[in-house]
């Protein structure tokens, strides 16, 4: 989830930066004392890139696993990769954000990723290194519409109203409804996210399902073909889907632009059109706006998918939630309903509507918010990346030379028992909770937790924007769910599928397959609904 997650495709930025550079080095470049130690391949030069293309993501965790140092070198032709595992040197990392870059990779990768040319690159590549131009001021605007406020807040509002649009039919079903679980919260986060993006106070509400529509069907086909996107070798041949969708995609957003106007959506939208038109970039808004595609809806859905997995595979923690939950509930004034029944016109008893008040969850649902924290924690595959602009010596210690790469792999960090305890790579849904002072005097481990040691929303420069909107969406729906329905597999005990290893879209990885299940609802003449009362979009969480 960094920064639109750009961070994770600097993976695919390294393979095809160490491809080039070994066909324009026959040795190897020299190697310092100071320097990180070496890990050597089993095949001199071409065994890290070999490793990369193979593994992806997992190349680095393997290798952090199989040599659990702080920091170590991958050694090319023409270029060394510095892998950073101890939260203290990510950190330090972190603090040289002008030496130790990342808009790099954004300008290296954003050609690929957008589909445009040398003109739009040029706008981007813009004093792209200062305190000004197309990059930095859309930057700011996102950050700042992002952060908790009353825009934010009606943001999250207009997500959840929307989702309920997907919930409902859920809840009509008498006798429950079986579906394929991951493929119904992508188009229940995908329609309901952008339709929050995309709507402001004043929004024009025409043709705009048509556009969700449009970049439902592009999100999906465009991550399948994510990682051959990026490596940017003829990919209206070798990623056809993706390829196309893109245009899609592309399309849809001119054509949104083009008869809803900027003016009519979110203040997220509107500082990006901002960006667009005070820089000469407004015929490349579209094809830009991909990169809010990546940033919101890649790494929603799959986390909206694993909260729910991990909850209702464990019928303990799904009464405790309940329990938890149960507490920020009221009761909405009711409202007599008539059936269509052979008795037509006879009515039914008054359905009682009981509501989930937002804002209570961050203050009263401690176990809520450390099953989401946990679910990152375990489920996130990210790395962060950076490009060493000038020899750097890291903590003192270790010296990174210009012109080198830096990658810093989440997961390893979020394994270890140092930070997390001996139990690290057990998933437990309490993990994150601040405990009161123990009888001992001392509290919990996480109550004093590094601050680089939660890398789900990555960390300094390239922190995500979108965590608080993100959290309050995923913890609010989850919420939802879990007091609404009941859930079992539609085949037998509850498996849990492995991620998608080839993903490199994602922070958080999607099951490598689907879950068939089947809901009902709880309680029959209960009708569930959002409460809004107070500010719904801070939430309290760790990041990097």
């Amino acid at each position: 989830m960094e920064a639109g997650s750009i961070g994770i495709v600097a993976i695919s930025a390294t393979v095809l930066a160490l491809i080039v550079a070994t066909f324009n080095h026959f040795l190897g470049p020299a190697y310092d004392p100071k320097e990180p130690p070496v890990i050597r391949p089993k095949l001199p030069y071409i065994g890290h890139i070999i490793g990369l293309m193979q593994y992806g993501l997992r190349y680095f965790e393997n290798l952090s696993t199989k040599h659990p140092l702080p920091i170590f070198t991958l050694q090319t032709l023409g270029m060394k990769v510095y892998v950073v595992n101890s939260p203290d040197l990510i950190q330090a990392v972190q603090k040289h954000a002008k030496a130790l870059s990342f808009n790099p990779f954004v300008s290296f990768m954003s050609p690929r990723i957008f589909g445009c040319g040398k003109e739009a690159t040029a706008l981007i590549n813009e004093n792209i290194d200062g305190n000004w131009g197309y990059l930095s001021e859309t930057s700011i605007g996102m950050h700042a519409a992002l952060a908790p406020s009353e825009s934010l807040d009606w943001m999250t509002k207009t997500m959840l109203d929307k989702l309920m649009d997907f919930v409902d039919p859920l809840a009509a079903s008498k006798s429950g409804t079986e579906l394929n679980l991951y493929k119904w919260v992508r188009t229940a986060i995908t329609v309901s996210s952008t339709e929050a993006m995309r709507s402001g106070k004043q929004a024009l509400q025409r043709k705009r399902i048509a556009h969700q529509l449009t970049q439902s069907l592009s999100c999906r086909d465009f991550e399948s073909d994510f990682t051959m996107i990026l490596l940017g070798v003829a990919p209206s041949i070798t990623a056809r889907k993706g390829y196309q969708a893109r245009i899609r995609f592309t399309n849809a957003m001119d054509k949104y632009f083009a008869e809803c106007g900027p003016e009519t959506g979110s203040d997220l939208i509107r500082a990006r059109w901002k960006s667009h038109h005070d820089f000469g970039g407004v015929k490349y808004a579209g094809a830009f706006e991909i990169g809010n595609l990546i940033g919101v809806l890649i790494n929603a859905t799959p986390s909206f998918f694993w909260m729910l997995v991990h909850i209702f595979s464990r019928p303990d923690l799904l009464a405790e939630l309940r329990a938890e939950i149960s507490g920020v509930t009221d009761v909405a004034p009711t409202e007599e309903t008539t059936t269509t029944t052979a008795q037509a016109g006879t009515k039914k008893k008054p359905q009682q509507i009981r509501r989930i008040v937002v804002s209570k969850l961050k203050e009263h649902c401690p176990l809520l918010l450390s099953l989401y924290q946990e679910t990152l924690r375990v489920q996130t595959h990210n790395t962060s990346s950076r490009w060493v602009i000038k020899d750097t010596l890291l903590a003192d210690r270790y010296l990174l030379k210009a012109g080198n790469v830096i990658q810093m792999p989440g997961y390893p960090v979020h394994m270890m028992p140092a930070i997390y305890g001996a139990d690290a790579e057990t998933f437990k849904p309490r993990r994150f909770i601040k405990l009161a002072a123990s009888n001992e005097g001392k509290k919990d481990r996480t109550a004093k937790q590094h601050p680089a040691s939660f890398r789900s929303f990555g960390g300094g420069a390239t922190l995500c924007p979108g965590r608080h909107f993100a959290t309050a969406e995923l913890c609010a729906a989850t919420a939802m769910f879990v007091m609404q329905f009941d859930m079992q597999p539609a085949d037998g005990p509850w498996k849990i599928p492995d991620w998608a290893h080839g993903k490199l879209a994602s922070s958080v990885p999607p099951p490598e397959r689907d879950v068939r299940v089947r809901v009902s609802r709880r309680e029959e003449d209960v009708e569930w609904r959002f409460g809004f009362e107070g500010s719904i979009s801070k939430f309290e969480v760790l990041s990097g």
